[in-house]
């Protein structure tokens, strides 16, 4: 008996196949290296009657995507009771629009383009200047676009799968010494610093607490609890508008102690300021309103130039808002706050993450500490107070 004919060519090329009937006008890949799962995929393809359909262009396939009420993948999580937010679609559709749907990539036929051609493509991009950051965000919102694809069955397989992430030259924010910190908080002139108590508050709670800027900017009075000395961080902003609310970046809510010093603060503040209802912003405007991101940094800036931080000092320390977070998580440590607690006071997932704001070496912040514990004059030691306290929480 002579070999079964087989109802389409079959052909290898590199190490995955490829198939085509009379009615296809080119071969299409399988996404398999093994010839016996090739051969069941083209035949199933055969049997659904998809082998002639037409193989979209990435562009028309994609042009959906991360559109917030279009997008498939994101109306499929929403459906399944995950999160997905609204700024997370803005920022992705974004660099759709921007990098891919005008691209060689974004006229290549989706089942035909392969992990070559997507790495053609980031060495484009490259060539061109983008930055790497928004190359490796681009390249990541390809994948979740052909995921979607395998998930639903559209492709076999993914090809940005396996696509390492670009190397880039980011620089972790650099950390504030003891010293610096008195100053900002500690001052007798701490009117030439801050501009006005809200501005004030804003940043101790972020230095005391360690508290994302999201965060801080979307306290409310009715998450203070004086009473047991501590925030329940349960609010962040989603937009850059600060008129989307969500869970923090951890998607779960968090407890965080109040120094003695910070709860004074706090406690002194809520008598002078108009807004002090329980859904009153903590930090807010003379109208209520949230602070804009311009601000935060506006008044971040302007306090740091004011102890004497100059912009080539600011520059070559990395020193931003949120190094008053890696600040916090460095002194703990080194003060011997367990771990896992201050982990999870900060909203950590996991160790590694933690390691990233941990910045032993650079600073030898251990030797100002110590210097400054030793000194009776010295008020630092209310942002340590609650260090023993956090050790010994069951």
């Amino acid at each position: 008996m002579g070999r079964k004919e087989l109802p389409f060519k079959f052909w290898k090329n590199g190490k995955y196949y490829y198939f085509k009937t009379p009615e296809m006008k080119c071969f299409k890949s399988t996404g398999e290296t093994n010839k016996a799962m090739a051969m069941r995929y083209a035949e199933k393809v055969i049997a659904e009657g998809r082998a002639g359909k037409d193989n979209p262009l990435f562009r028309d396939y994609a042009e959906p995507y991360f559109d917030w009420e279009r997008c498939p993948h994101a109306t499929r999580l929403r459906a399944e009771g995950k999160h997905i937010s609204e700024r997370y679609c803005k920022n992705n559709r974004r660099l759709l629009e921007k990098y891919v749907f005008d691209s060689s990539l974004g006229r290549k036929h989706l089942s035909d383009i392969k992990r070559g051609d997507l790495i053609s493509f980031r060495e484009h991009l490259i060539k061109v200047g983008v930055s790497r950051n928004v190359i490796n965000s681009t390249m990541r919102t390809i994948s979740v676009i052909f995921g979607e694809a395998v998930y639903r069955e559209d492709i076999l397989y993914n090809p940005a799968d396996k696509i390492g992430r670009l190397v880039t030259d980011n620089k972790e924010a650099g950390i504030f010494t003891v010293e610096e910190l008195e100053k900002l908080f500690f001052s007798p002139e701490l009117s030439l610093i801050w501009e006005t108590p809200s501005d004030y508050i804003c940043f101790l709670i972020a230095a005391f607490t360690g508290m994302r800027k999201s965060e801080v900017l979307a306290l409310r009075w009715k998450n203070v609890f004086f009473n047991r000395c501590y925030i329940h961080v349960v609010d962040a902003w989603k937009d850059d508008n600060q008129k989307e609310l969500g869970l923090p970046k951890s998607y779960k809510p968090r407890d965080v102690l109040m120094t003695d010093f910070l709860f004074e603060r706090l406690s002194e503040y809520k008598l002078i300021t108009a807004f002090r209802n329980d859904d009153d912003l903590v930090v807010c405007n003379f109208d209520g309103t949230p602070y804009t991101l311009w601000q935060w940094q506006k008044i971040f800036n302007r306090a740091i130039s004011a102890i004497g931080i100059t912009k080539e000092e600011k520059e070559r320390r990395h020193l931003k808002p949120h190094s008053f977070r890696h600040s916090i998580n460095t002194i703990l440590i080194t003060y011997g706050v367990n771990p896992d607690i201050l982990r999870n006071m900060l909203g950590w997932a996991d160790e590694h993450i933690q390691g990233n704001y941990t910045h032993f070496s650079i600073t030898g912040v251990a030797k100002a500490i110590g210097n400054a514990l030793e000194s009776k004059d010295v008020k630092v030691d209310n942002i340590f107070s609650y260090g023993m306290a956090m050790n010994h929480q069951e």
